[in-house]
C-alpha cells in the first residue's frame, strides 16, 4: 500500500492506493491523511470527494486512525436538528486558553466529522465578532459547494453583541442557500463555534434576547430539514473557520467606520 497526493474539499491531503496504484476504497470511503508525518491522523473520506492530483506513489510512515472525541458517538447529533451540542465540556477547552493538545483534538474532531459527511453536502462555516460586547459587530461566512465553488460574505452590524454576530452569520448561510435555489432537503452542514447559537436554535431554548432574530432563523431552519447545525471549536486551525473569523472582523471594522 502507498499514498498519493490528492485534494479533499479544497484541501491538500494524502490518499491511500492499493498495490496496483489504484484508489483504495473501503465501504465507500477513501483513507486520507493531512500529513506525511509518523502518527498522522487517518480519516475515512467519501470516495467521490477525493480527487487524486497525480504524481508518484509514496510510502509514508504509519498513521493513527482518527476516533471521535470521548462520548462523541452519543452526543454528535441532536435529537432532531443534527446539532452537536457538547461545545462546553467537550474536553477541547476554550478559545484563547486551550492547550496545544486540546486544539489538536478539536481539529481532529472537526476533520473526522467533515470527512464523514456525504460528498454532496454543502458546507458553511459561520462566525461573529464584536469589540466591546456590545460594540462594533460583524458576521462572516464561508460556503463550500460540492462542485468546488467557494462563497464568502461578511456583514457590518453596527452596534451589537457577539451573540447577534454569531446568529446573523448563520442566517446569512441560509440566505445564500435561498439565493442558490438549494432544495430544502439538500444536505447542508453549518459549522459555528458559538455553543450558544447552536443550542438556542436547536434545543428549543426560550430566547431571552434577540427574540425576533432567533425566531426568524428557527422558522427558516424548520423549512429546510436538510440543514444541520454543528458546533466546532474555534481557532484550532480549521481553514474555513479561521477565514469566517477574518470576514467577521472585516464587518467589525466597517461597523467602526459608521461611528
Amino acid at each position: 500500500m502507498g499514498w498519493v497526493r490528492a485534494e479533499f474539499r479544497g484541501q491538500k491531503v494524502w490518499a491511500e492506493v492499493d498495490d496496483a496504484g489504484q484508489a483504495k476504497v473501503v465501504g465507500g470511503r477513501r483513507p486520507i491523511r493531512y500529513s506525511d508525518a509518523a502518527g498522522a491522523k487517518l480519516y475515512g473520506a467519501g470516495a467521490s470527494s477525493v480527487r487524486d492530483s497525480g504524481g508518484p506513489v509514496q510510502d509514508l510512515a504509519p498513521g493513527t486512525p482518527a476516533e471521535p472525541a470521548s462520548g462523541e458517538s452519543s452526543k454528535r447529533e441532536g435529537a432532531t436538528s443534527g446539532a452537536r451540542t457538547n461545545g462546553r465540556g467537550s474536553g477541547f477547552g476554550s478559545a484563547g486558553t486551550r492547550t496545544a493538545g486540546q486544539a489538536a483534538a478539536a481539529a481532529d474532531d472537526a476533520r473526522t466529522r467533515i470527512a464523514a459527511l456525504p460528498a454532496e453536502t454543502i458546507l458553511a462555516f459561520t462566525d461573529g465578532a464584536c469589540k466591546g460586547n456590545p460594540g462594533p459587530a460583524g458576521s462572516g461566512l464561508v460556503v463550500k459547494l460540492p462542485d468546488g465553488r467557494l462563497i464568502e460574505r461578511h456583514r457590518a452590524l453596527g452596534q451589537a453583541t457577539n451573540n447577534v454576530g454569531e446568529l446573523t452569520a448563520i442566517g446569512m448561510a441560509l440566505e445564500v442557500l435561498a439565493e442558490l435555489d438549494v432544495p430544502p432537503r439538500a444536505p447542508v452542514a453549518v459549522f459555528s463555534d458559538s455553543d450558544y447559537a447552536v443550542k438556542v436554535l436547536t434545543l428549543n431554548w426560550k430566547a431571552k434576547a434577540n427574540v425576533e432574530l432567533i425566531a426568524g432563523i428557527r422558522s427558516t431552519l424548520k423549512a429546510r430539514p436538510g440543514v444541520k447545525l454543528h458546533w466546532v471549536a474555534g481557532h484550532v486551525g480549521i481553514p474555513e473557520n479561521e477565514r469566517a473569523d477574518e470576514l467577521a472582523g472585516r464587518g467589525v471594522e466597517e461597523s467602526r467606520g459608521r461611528r
